[in-house]
């Protein structure tokens, strides 16, 4: 039954379908036959058995499609049932094929097996027989068809194979390198190689001979091993593992000087000297001049134009092979010679220089290994270290225990007037030895523990500096001090150039651990010191740190030498400030005039001291001194003179002549703009020397426009155009309240 809810929803409905024709007994009728009518419609609808209906219809089809699905589930059922009796029947044959194709692939290789066997033992015999024929050239040809086989079996995976063609090869390039061995060896003897008569070049090797030994050293790179056979030539172990053997025809070149260099440098024999390593580097050397040309005629040619192995310098490959001889002597001794530190460094200083001469004069080249890989044994190295320090340290001392006359005399080559010390030369060229001895190392770390050795030398003889001028006693000007200021800069300007050289700087960006330099902060009494932009130091230097404690050495020396001369200035100016500058008597000429005799004294001292000053220090430096000289008196005279006395007439016309007509005089022969250092004088005596009338006015324009507002400030404008530039207002009535002719009111004082 439906619900009450149902049944609420079912009479709305009616209602609002129907509304009043309920009412009508025959409306109702009518309604009620309708929905029998449909309700008949609806059932014959749903009744399966109606195939017309769409329910029946729908019904009809879906069992028609299941019945045509399982016929077709059957049939492929049948089909792959087929399938798999087929599968399993091609399955069969598929095996049996296989069986019979591996077993033909098993024979194949076997046979290709078998045939690669009898060419090598065909090979074999064909040597065999053109060895008893002697044969040179098929022989040749015929290993080279071994090595050929060799190649193209590189990459199979038959070890045993392979292991049977490599012993096949090694057998066979011993009898062919003995064989041609000895034929190069009587051919050698034919031409008188190796060439250690001093007039062998005066009779020619014969064309034949030539010829014939140009044959042999194509035959020999034709039996050269190839490296596919991973079978590697005989090579030395260690440090003396960086030479690799050269290739046959130079190797046999050698063998006659490595037997005369083993006669002569080994054993009993009295050309035996460790302590005369130049001995055995010369002989080589010689022994290099004496033959390189020949392998480059006669050896280089068949590499190249027969064989095309441009990666071959025979000429390069025998320089390798006699430094080898040197190095192997070299590196048996030092390990003895450590004990005995002349010997050792002698022994270095040999080596360094037989590596020099073999690289600028006969042009072997920096990739190469060369003498130095025994030099750099870490043992070696260290013993090399202590004894650049021991021997270094003995030459400052030397340097700095001369007679002060000596050491810090001046270099008689000096053609540009750089006052360049006996002492700051010999210390310079002691640390461009070390840089010659270090420089050609091929690690970037060992060059640097070299570097730091010289850095540390150059600190030690910044301190051995300052111990020499804390000793200095009395009078600094003429003590060492000055010529120790030449010694720092010139050590300095070196160590500028040295920072931009390509050795250095590599060493720079080696060690990227270096700090930034730090800023110099000076005083302001040390700017005056400053260097110029050329002087200024390069954070991108290896010598940044050095250099900016040699600056600050001699940035004090430099002020220590100044406030000497300035010490005794103000001794001998006391009577020249207390002059009676506000009673003096006024001369109508200005000419007339004559230098004030209390200022003679103080003129004397300060032309004597630059002169002197001149005379020891270099240009540059002096410059720097006599600027600041020049600052300081301006300042000193200005405040202790000018500002602690009054002038009347007389007396600023004296000052003025004294400072316009002597003291910049005495600057000029220095500068031709002397009135830029005593600017505080010269504007002084000019506000001094105004008329009366002029001072007055002046004085009453500055102090109505003190504090002024609303008006435009001419008072800079006004003091420029009498020539004062450098003072501002108030400073510019301080000293016009010097004038006598000037009543001073304290109201208008600061």
């Amino acid at each position: 039954m439906p619900s009450d809810e149902q049944k609420r929803i079912i009479l709305q409905d009616i209602n609002c379908k129907y509304g009043d024709s309920l009412l009508n007994l025959s409306k109702c009728t009518e309604i009620y036959q309708n929905l029998l009518d449909r309700k008949r419609e609806i059932l014959r609808e749903l009744d399966l058995e109606n195939t017309e209906g769409i329910v029946g219809a729908s019904i009809n089809d879906g069992e028609n499609a299941i019945g045509q699905s399982r016929l077709a589930v059957d049939n492929s059922r049948e089909i792959t049932d087929n399938v798999e009796k087929d599968l399993n029947e091609f399955e069969d044959i598929r095996n049996t094929l296989k069986n019979k194709f591996d077993k033909l692939y098993a024979l194949q290789t076997t046979l290709q097996y078998m045939r690669v066997v009898q060419q090598i033992e065909h090979l074999c015999n064909e040597l065999q027989r053109e060895l008893d024929r002697k044969d040179d050239e098929k022989c040749t040809t015929h290993f080279a068809n071994l090595t050929e086989i060799n190649r193209i079996l590189a990459d199979c995976p038959v070890e045993h194979l392979k292991w049977y063609l490599k012993e096949s090869m090694l057998h066979w390039h011993e009898i062919l390198k003995e064989k041609l061995s000895k034929d190069l060896e009587e051919v050698l003897r034919q031409i008188k190689w190796p060439f250690v008569s001093t007039n062998f070049n005066l009779v020619l090797p014969m064309d034949s001979n030539i010829s014939r030994l140009k044959t042999i050293a194509e035959y020999l790179l034709q039996i050269e091993l190839p490296t596919e056979s991973n079978v590697q030539k005989e090579v030395p172990s260690g440090v003396l593992s960086y030479f690799t053997p050269p290739c046959l025809p130079v190797h046999f070149l050698l063998q006659p000087l490595k037997r005369r260099f083993i006669y002569h440098f080994y054993g009993n024999r009295k050309t035996n000297r460790p302590d005369k390593p130049e001995w055995y580097f010369t002989q080589i050397l010689t022994w290099v001049r004496d033959h390189k040309k020949y392998v480059e005629e006669w050896i280089q040619p068949v590499v190249v134009e027969k064989f095309g192995l441009h990666h071959i310098d025979a000429q390069v490959e025998f320089i390798r092979g006699l430094v080898h001889l040197g190095a192997e002597k070299l590196n048996s001794e030092l390990p003895s010679l450590q004990f005995d530190d002349y010997t050792f460094s002698h022994s270095i200083d040999e080596a360094l220089g037989f590596d020099k001469e073999l690289r600028e004069v006969y042009g072997y080249p920096s990739n190469q290994p060369s003498i130095i890989v025994v030099l750099t044994q870490a043992p070696i190295l260290v013993k090399w270290l202590i004894m650049e320090k021991k021997y270094a340290v003995e030459k400052m001392d030397a340097i700095l225990s001369q007679n002060s006359t000596e050491a810090f005399g001046l270099l008689t080559s000096d053609v540009e007037d750089l006052k360049i010390t006996m002492c700051a030369d010999a210390f310079i060229t002691l640390l461009q030895t070390i840089t010659e001895r270090y420089e050609c190392l091929p690690q970037p770390g060992h060059r640097l523990q070299f570097l730091e050795l010289q850095l540390e030398l150059l600190d030690d003889f910044r301190v051995r500096l300052l111990q020499l001028v804390n000793a200095e006693e009395g009078d600094i000007i003429d003590s060492k001090v000055p010529m120790i200021a030449n010694t720092l800069y010139y050590i300095e300007n070196v160590l500028v150039d040295w920072g931009t050289m390509l050795h250095f700087l590599n060493l720079y960006y080696y060690k990227n651990q270096l700090e930034e330099s730090k800023k110099l902060h000076t005083s302001p009494s040390m700017n005056d010191f400053d260097d110029e932009s050329t002087l200024d130091l390069e954070s991108e230097s290896i010598f940044a740190e050095t250099l900016s404690l040699y600056r600050h050495f001699r940035r004090d020396l430099l002020c220590g030498l100044s406030e000497k001369v300035i010490s005794e200035i103000k001794k001998c100016s006391w009577n020249y400030r207390r002059e009676r500058w506000s009673s003096m008597k006024v001369l109508k000429e200005f000419r007339s005039l004559s230098l004030t005799p209390s200022a003679c004294p103080l003129f004397d001292v300060l032309a004597k001291r630059l002169h002197q000053l001149e005379k020891k220090l270099q240009s540059r430096l002096f410059t720097i001194v006599w600027r600041n000289i020049a600052t300081q008196l301006d300042t000193y005279l200005f405040e202790d003179l000018v500002m602690d006395n009054r002038f009347n007439d007389g007396g600023a016309l004296q000052l003025k002549f004294d400072v316009t007509r002597n003291l910049l005089p005495l600057f000029s022969q220095y500068t031709d703009t002397p009135a830029n250092y005593f600017t505080q004088l010269i504007e002084s005596c000019n506000l001094l020397n105004l008329t009366k009338g002029s001072a007055l006015l002046l004085r009453e324009t500055i102090l109505a426009l003190e504090g002024a507002t609303g008006v435009e400030d001419t008072r800079p404008k006004t003091l420029k155009e009498i020539g004062v530039s450098n003072f501002g207002p108030k400073m510019a009535v301080k000293i016009l309240n010097q004038r006598t002719d000037i009543t001073v009111n304290r109201l208008d004082v600061d």
